[in-house]
């Protein structure tokens, strides 16, 4: 394994792809129909559809931009566009590594520390893109990761409308905006303004013609008994009111600081680490956001030499759940662990006392190992 080449890596991450991709095709898009809904929704017009969509619809917690992208696919019928789909989504995961390894400096990639993060973090994706087909986590964080990309090619424009595109997929995403900060001083205005007018013009239109699209903001869910948010001692069996803007905070903050400390590939994990923690629901898919942000931080910045926060990750998360389908683990503690986890990840990515290897970012803008050519 020594000279194992990256060429047969990548052969070796799309056949892991495929089988998981197999293993999850039965019920595969379970939540295919969301979308096929949202999309039929805002291109008609009869009474509570079109710009009247999250008025009269606010169980669809999905940005304007997935069911733009959903339509193309409904309109091949039902089921040929929820197969179609659904391959697409399946496939993403490789390619999301590809974009991820080009970040890394070509002296400091190592072929084996991607391939245990591929294993790790695909059999999880395919949750996301497979199983449930949750187009909107999909663009989001493909969105996301295109937003490292091209901040870290020092293009502002794109930065700023990456991650604004990211939140018109889906309103969490937001939580991806201290990226914006990473870019030199000079560019910070002109990508937050860029960012400010696509969120603007996907949502301010809903806005104007219904006002009372702002109440979708208040829809809730059940508060899962394993979920971060119940063994914190949020027991309430309704989400609590303040608690969609706490998750967007917390994820704004702990990626400011992450960025402040050099650290700007870890604001996806930061963003995906808060939702996890204080998201009333405990949907499987969640984990692959969390996972695909570790991923990037440990490829990008702290480059063990085994990816350990990803499996950790990967274990707590999401093998605990296999788990308990066998042996009976009670609900808490899968909450707990979901608490632990994200206090570790808090703890490895921001706290001062902690050094990793070969960090050579730098606070206030790209750091040294971005401004590297990535190589090919």
């Amino acid at each position: 394994m020594s000279d194992i080449r990256p060429d047969r890596v990548w052969r070796w991450l799309w056949a892991w792809t495929g089988l998981w991709t197999l293993i999850q095709a039965k019920g595969a898009g379970g939540s295919w129909h969301y979308f096929a809904q949202g999309s039929r929704l805002l291109f008609a017009d009869d009474g509570g559809e079109g710009l009247h969509l999250y008025a009269a619809h606010p169980e669809l917690q999905i940005g304007p931009l997935t069911f733009l992208m959903a339509r193309p696919f409904q309109l091949l019928g039902p089921m040929e566009g929820r197969v179609i789909a659904v391959v697409l989504m399946s496939l993403t995961g490789p390619p999301l590594l590809a974009v991820l390894w080009r970040l890394v400096p070509v002296p400091a990639r190592s072929p084996h520390r991607l391939l245990a993060a591929g294993l790790l973090f695909l059999p999880v994706w395919g949750i996301l893109g497979t199983h449930a087909g949750h187009l909107d986590d999909v663009l989001a964080l493909a969105c996301g990761v295109a937003a490292m990309y091209a901040l870290n090619s020092g293009n502002a424009i794109a930065t700023g409308l990456l991650i604004a595109a990211a939140a018109d997929c889906k309103p969490w995403a937001l939580a991806f905006a201290p990226l914006l900060l990473a870019l030199p001083r000079r560019d910070w205005w002109r990508a937050a303004l860029v960012a400010a007018a696509a969120l603007m013009a996907a949502w301010l239109p809903f806005l104007l013609y219904d006002p009372s699209t702002l109440n979708a903001s208040r829809f809730t869910i059940p508060t899962a008994v394993s979920s971060g948010l119940h063994v914190l001692g949020f027991t309430d069996p309704q989400t609590p009111s303040w608690d969609r803007p706490a998750q967007l905070l917390l994820g704004c903050l702990l990626g400011t600081i992450a960025v402040v400390r050099g650290r700007w590939p870890a604001v996806i994990l930061l963003a995906t680490s808060a939702r996890i923690l204080l998201d009333p629901e405990v949907y499987g898919y969640y984990t692959s956001g969390v996972l695909l942000g570790a991923v990037a931080f440990e490829l990008i910045v702290a480059r063990y030499r085994v990816p350990w926060l990803t499996m950790t990750g990967a274990l707590a998360l999401h093998g605990v759940r296999l788990l308990g389908n066998v042996v009976p683990i009670p609900l808490e503690v899968m909450g707990w662990l979901r608490v632990g986890y994200v206090a570790l990840v808090v703890a490895v990515v921001l706290l001062p006392g902690v050094r990793l290897p070969e960090t050579t970012t730098s606070p206030g803008g790209l750091g040294e190992f971005a401004q590297q050519p990535a190589g090919h």
